[in-house]
């Protein structure tokens, strides 16, 4: 069942900008619904991370980045469990960018989002709004790897979903799902556009991400996500173009 990720403290005009609930007790749902709203919103994420997609162009919102939807651009999101929102919903007069982007957030912009989401500081408001307009905007970021939800390749992806060590092979799947090698092969390629062992190299990378930057080991992570440290290292340069230890100490 959809919920909603704002909870409002105020309605129609009388408030510049609504917070999120940062409390993670409250966030037992995995996104939203395509919808759009009257005032521009900024979403950044105070821990995890979350995908969302505007007008078919997906953006990544994390913590260093903030995703802004132009006011009535329909929007959905997809959450990862340890994503905690912040909302942001400009007055009609502060428009800020035209269309959706990915704005750069900094230690400041940081502090104040954190500071307005905790405590509704006003002063904090003023401040946050002035500096979103100034904010850098980044280059499109990749879109987020297709997650495929055929008949055959649906199961293969809910398990790696479930643990992206999952180590079956499609000749194994091919029996259990009572079909061939080859048609789950093109099954992964016209779903996904990649073959299916390197979707499941990307499904591995993009799963450590999160791991990474919570300061998780490199090797335990890449134990985790079912590759061998120089795999896993040799994987992550090929995908984001630097190592798992740079993006750890990011």
């Amino acid at each position: 069942m959809q919920r909603p990720i704002l909870t409002p403290h105020a309605t129609g005009g009388a408030s510049p900008l609504t917070t999120a609930d940062a409390e993670v007790a409250d966030l037992q749902w995995w996104g939203h619904d395509p919808h759009s709203h009257d005032a521009p919103q900024l979403l950044y994420a105070a821990s995890g991370s979350c995908t969302v997609e505007v007008e078919g162009v997906e953006f990544r919102a994390d913590q260093g980045t903030a995703v802004w939807i132009a006011a009535h651009a329909e929007h959905s999101a997809r959450f990862d469990d340890e994503f905690v929102p912040i909302s942001v919903l400009p007055a009609p007069d502060r428009p800020g960018p035209s269309s959706a982007c990915a704005l750069a957030i900094d230690e400041r912009l940081r502090t104040l989002l954190l500071r307005y989401a905790r405590v509704d500081d006003f002063a904090a408001l003023g401040q946050l709004i002035d500096r979103i307009q100034d904010a850098p905007e980044l280059a499109q970021q990749e879109a987020p790897l297709t997650i495929p939800r055929g008949r055959l390749t649906g199961p293969i992806a809910a398990a790696f979903e479930a643990d992206p060590s999952h180590d079956s092979t499609l000749d194994e799947w091919a029996l259990t799902l009572h079909c061939s090698v080859t048609s789950l092969r093109r099954a992964f390629l016209a779903e996904t556009g990649l073959s299916f062992t390197e979707w499941r190299t990307r499904f591995r990378v993009e799963q450590a991400i999160p791991l990474l930057e919570r300061g998780a080991q490199v090797s335990l992570v890449a134990a985790r996500v079912g590759m061998t440290h120089n795999g896993f290292t040799n994987a992550f340069r090929r995908t984001l173009g630097h190592t798992p230890v740079a993006h750890r100490a990011a």
